[in-house]
């Protein structure tokens, strides 16, 4: 087995192997390394990696063996020696360049690079795209802008919603569509280039506040609505391919497990449901709130599920048993706003209406640290790409930014002139978006 290619994810970190199979067809094979820290020896891991792709490749080439044989370790003939050598050399290179990622300074600083004021009415939600050259914004003015994050130019003006334009996200990691999501009660998707309506999914009666592709393929959106249900649609056709009617109140999220086949939602009838798309039904529903739900989220390999309430707590679920929560975090002293995953899962991010955020070690589970220094609620959060620093938004017009492992606040970010609602950091972590009720939207390098 000799790779032709070997593919780096840097946040968090991974690889994944192209390479000739036997038979001639070309295989791709991805490899989480969500454990890998600055200290990992690097020739064991790529020792362990290269083992795996020989064993899987010994199992495809002798298809009848018995399983005994198949998870026996597999020795490279001579014949293969000298391929495997080369692949193993080309491993250690991969995997030094994303420990020596890891080591890299965490930018603690960050500086007004442009403020955008191009919308007349107050922001809902900003993202990035994967390469941080561009955002975009949704707003109450039922426009949704997307912007060169360079030269301050809006792009694109995206129109044709009747209402607000609340949720709006790129199919990553291509990001050449938008889909946005309004309190018309429609979804749409545009062209990222062009900034075209390519189609319109009606079918909710209410205001939908949640939109995304499937992650694989951009084949499909998933929506939540007020109305009490979610919904997925063919992305091209606009044809309603499901409906998720379990939940007895408003479903304010809808995310799709990372290999897009469950989906999670999140309703104000205090519950969170697992689908299975496949199947078409609800698999599994998360009950022990006792109040609306303000957020749920996936961690990056999809074992464990983070949901936030306003019943002050939030719960940390395992996939392998969901019949009670794995934990518990009952600390905040007012409603929780928001739940956040580091990218590796390794950490929980919790904020609430009583002015603070927390981070939680999962494992041992136990209080990380204690952000407090927000004069107003905190309403979200989210990780630098590297899991270091957090970034939090208040309704004190401010955001800030927080050394996770301390607690200690880093920077102020000051400027907004009203609540800032919505905060994001590029893939790179290089930059940051913060948009307010004020009606302007700004990126900080």
């Amino acid at each position: 087995m000799s790779a032709n290619k070997i593919f780096l994810r840097y946040y968090p970190p991974g690889l994944a192997l192209n390479y000739r199979s036997a038979d001639g067809t070309e295989r791709l094979r991805h490899f989480d390394l969500l454990d890998l820290n600055t200290k990992t020896n690097v020739e064991a891991l790529a020792d362990s990696i290269l083992l795996q792709e020989l064993q899987a490749a010994e199992s495809e080439h002798n298809p009848n063996d018995s399983a005994d044989d198949k998870t026996a370790p597999c020795v490279p003939s001579n014949s293969k020696t000298s391929s495997s050598q080369n692949t193993f050399s080309a491993l250690k290179q991969a995997i030094n360049k994303l420990q020596n990622k890891l080591r890299e300074p965490v930018k603690k600083k960050f500086y007004l690079h442009k403020c955008y004021n191009s919308h007349i009415l107050p922001l809902t939600n900003v993202c990035f795209d994967r390469s941080g050259e561009h955002c975009l914004t949704g707003s109450y003015d039922r426009t949704c802008h997307v912007i060169n994050t360079s030269d301050a130019e809006v792009q694109h003006m995206l129109t044709g919603h009747d209402n607000v334009v609340f949720s709006v996200a790129y199919n990553t990691p291509r990001c050449d569509k938008i889909v946005t999501g309004s309190f018309d009660g429609t979804a749409k998707i545009w062209s990222a280039s062009s900034g075209q309506c390519l189609s319109t999914m009606y079918g909710h009666a209410a205001e939908v506040v949640a939109a995304e592709f499937h992650p694989l393929h951009d084949q499909t959106v998933a929506t939540a609505s007020i109305d009490g249900k979610a919904r997925i649609f063919d992305a091209e056709t606009a044809q309603e391919l499901q409906l998720l009617a379990h939940h007895g109140a408003e479903v304010i999220v809808a995310r799709y497990s990372r290999d897009g086949q469950l989906l999670l939602t999140g309703s104000f009838d205090h519950t969170a449901g697992i689908w299975d798309v496949r199947t078409k039904s609800c698999c599994h529903q998360l009950r022990g709130h006792s109040a609306e739900l303000s957020n749920c989220v996936w961690s990056f390999g999809g074992s464990l599920i983070a949901t936030g309430s306003l019943d002050r707590t939030a719960r940390i679920w395992d996939m392998r048993r969901l019949d009670q929560e794995l934990h518990l975090v009952s600390n905040h002293s007012d409603e929780v706003l928001d739940v956040s995953f580091d990218a590796a899962g390794k950490l929980l991010a919790t904020c609430s209406s009583d002015c603070t955020a927390r981070v939680w070690s999962l494992e041992p589970f136990e209080m990380l640290s204690l952000m407090a220094g927000h004069s107003d609620e905190v309403n979200k959060v989210c990780f630098s790409p590297s899991g270091c620093m957090l970034l939090t938004a208040s309704a004190d017009n401010t955001a800030r930014l927080w050394l996770t492992e301390t607690g200690q606040c880093s920077q102020v970010l000051s400027g907004h002139e009203s609540e800032v609602f919505s905060c994001a950091y590029s893939y790179a972590g290089d930059a940051i978006l913060t948009a307010s009720k004020d009606n302007t939207c700004r990126v900080w390098r």
